[in-house]
């Protein structure tokens, strides 16, 4: 392996059109994400069989040719568990790599679990045990060391290879359609932007709260991710999760009260105001319906048999496509099934089994299910 580190924007423009000009290029980023809401890139790496460029995004100011690439329908990008790296794109550039294909997506098609680790997969197909050493390096630091580098560089070497070896036994069993609309799928999924209204649905418990402390948690939760977004501050950074909970159960009226739920002293001396003042805002409201949370699905009287008889049915096609379970139908995606079918949800999107390459595999035998539901 050799590396080229590209540090101007000239370079940059030289490594991606060449790059423009391969049918298949393998990319990856390295970022760091601890105490931000957004990732913060570290590095790109990008192998086009030829060229193996480490492109410094500290260094770089015109993006335009890299994006160009991004978007070249003629190339396509391989990534390994690109949900992160999508959004590290979308943060950075605004936007998703395309055509893009996941090697842990072709792996899952053809009999490897669905979150296959990489290293394992270079293992078993390239027959090289990667180095583990640099997983939680500082990738912000200047200079990056040698053995950064050495690390960055395998990743994209062994994915080039490893990813149209895959392409190809996934392609032999006929499931390259079912890919390729798995990965469009993912992109779509990391592709959405949270309402912050909505936030208060991934609170954890927020399911057990009564409605009129349910409507203060929103609040609450909208107001958090906010800020968490403008200060670029992870949202446990601003008021930890389980402080957000305890403020919309007791909803304290005063200082005193409020410093008794175990909040810490930088919360109750940047936010404590705000949050007296959004508990008021709250109980001033009523508590209008609310979109209902998975605790409400959990509680539907049919819900244990239909999930039940639903892993049945995945079970039996598991077993005459050769696809895993949790491939075919995860526990979300069933979930989301159901909330559409009993119209717990305020969305009208399709949920995902009745789409895409799952709905010739599901659509039939589930809406058989749901009939009897």
């Amino acid at each position: 392996m050799n590396y080229r580190l590209i540090t101007t924007d000239h370079a940059l423009k030289n490594i991606c059109d060449q790059a423009c000009t391969h049918t298949q290029v393998a990319l990856d980023t390295e970022f760091i994400r601890t105490r931000t809401y957004y990732p913060q890139l570290g590095l790109i790496q990008l192998y086009d069989g030829q060229n193996l460029s480490l492109i410094d995004p500290l260094q770089i100011k015109e993006w335009q040719p890299f994006c160009a690439l991004l978007q070249n329908q003629n190339t396509v990008k391989f990534l390994h568990a690109a949900s992160e790296d999508i959004e590290v794109f979308l943060n950075a550039f605004n936007q998703l790599p395309t055509p893009m294909i996941d090697s842990q997506i072709l792996a899952a098609f053809v009999g490897h679990p669905v979150s296959s680790g990489f290293a394992t997969l270079v293992a078993q197909y390239c027959h090289v045990e990667l180095s583990k050493s640099e997983t939680r390096t500082d990738w912000l630091i200047r200079p990056l060391s040698q053995k950064q580098c050495h690390y960055a560089e395998a990743d994209v070497f062994y994915l080039l290879p490893l990813a149209r070896q895959l392409l190809k036994n996934t392609a032999a069993a006929g499931w390259l359609d079912a890919v390729k609309d798995e990965c469009a799928l993912l992109c779509q999924r990391r592709s959405k932007i949270l309402p912050p209204e909505l936030a208060y649905r991934e609170i954890a418990n927020a399911g057990q709260l009564l409605p009129h402390q349910l409507v203060c948690l929103q609040k609450l939760a909208e107001w958090r991710l906010v800020e968490a977004r403008k200060q670029d501050l992870a949202v446990n950074f601003v008021i930890r999760e389980e402080h957000l909970w305890q403020i919309a159960r007791h909803r304290p009226s005063s200082f005193s009260k409020l410093s008794s739920l175990g909040l810490s002293e930088r919360e109750r001396r940047l936010y404590g105001q705000t949050l007296l003042a959004l508990v008021k805002q709250a109980n001033a409201q009523s508590a209008t319906p609310l979109p209902p949370l998975a605790n409400n699905l959990i509680e539907q009287p049919a819900y244990k048999k239909v999930f039940q008889d639903i892993k049945a049915v995945i079970q039996q096609i598991s077993t005459s496509s050769g696809l895993s379970n949790e491939l075919l139908a995860s526990r979300r995606q069933i979930n989301q099934l159901l909330k559409w079918h009993w119209q717990l949800t305020t969305t009208s999107e399709t949920p995902e089994l009745m789409t895409g390459w799952r709905s010739k595999l599901l659509a039939q035998p589930l809406q058989e299910i749901l009939k009897q539901y």
